[in-house]
């Protein structure tokens, strides 16, 4: 027999309605989110958390992958652990070796990521902010050809605490040499926007779920490619 499904934390989450920056503000540096925005990988991490969950007796549920789309294997082992009564340290091991495991063949560029990369590095500083490890973090950018066009990337494992805390995102903004004000991160989900937003940095949301809860933002886009973000891009980038 299964058991519960891991709670879900509630947290304290901004507005997702967010006002616009002035209309004259342009950012001087871009810190991207990893999975779901660069690459198709959330499917991957869903796998890695249903094997893991099951393997503990658990029954992976949507409204779990929904719930945890985002959270660090850190916190995701926590869940895990904590409602199958198991050990920790064994399940957030099993989360790490499972995701490596199925890393290899699953790391594809979304439409426009690497386009849109190499268009804001040829004039700004770029970072990326993500909850994955930092090996694991590191594989997936050199694999899908961002590496070479990023100043840094900040994983869960550099800072205290991952999304949706500030600390990822205000890592990547002080590494870059900007303040958070004057720095912009593209998101796809709530658990990241929310650690942008708290860390005081202008937020786009691209949500790769679309019928999802509303990701906190200050501008809204469907995709990498979709026009409005298009224009924004030509606005910021002259």
């Amino acid at each position: 027999m299964t058991s519960s499904p891991p709670p879900v934390t509630s947290r304290s989450l901004p507005s997702h309605e967010l006002p616009a920056p002035a209309a004259d503000w342009v950012p001087a540096c871009v810190v991207f989110d990893c999975d779901g925005i660069l690459m198709d990988t959330e499917a991957n991490w869903a796998r890695v958390q249903r094997a893991v969950s099951e393997r503990h007796g658990l029954e992976f549920t949507e409204a779990m992958e929904r719930a945890m789309m985002g959270w660090s294997a850190a916190d995701v082992a926590t869940a895990i652990a904590d409602a199958a009564g198991a050990d920790r340290a064994l399940v957030h091991a099993d989360v790490l070796r499972t995701e490596e495991q199925t890393l290899t063949g699953q790391i594809v560029p979304l439409p426009g990521a690497l386009e849109t990369v190499r268009e804001f590095s040829a004039r700004l500083p770029v970072a990326v902010a993500s909850n994955s490890t930092s090996t694991i973090l590191g594989v997936k950018l050199e694999q899908a050809g961002f590496a070479p066009h990023l100043s840094t990337w900040v994983s869960s494992e550099d800072v205290p605490r991952g999304k949706p805390s500030p600390d990822i995102y205000a890592e990547a903004v002080r590494r870059l040499g900007f303040a958070p004000a004057e720095a912009l991160a593209v998101e796809d989900s709530v658990v990241g926007a929310t650690s942008a937003v708290s860390a005081g940095l202008v937020v786009v949301a691209v949500p790769s779920v679309p019928d999802g809860d509303p990701v906190p933002a200050h501008h809204r886009a469907a995709s990498l490619t979709d026009p409005a973000f298009r224009e924004l891009m030509a606005r910021w980038l002259g």
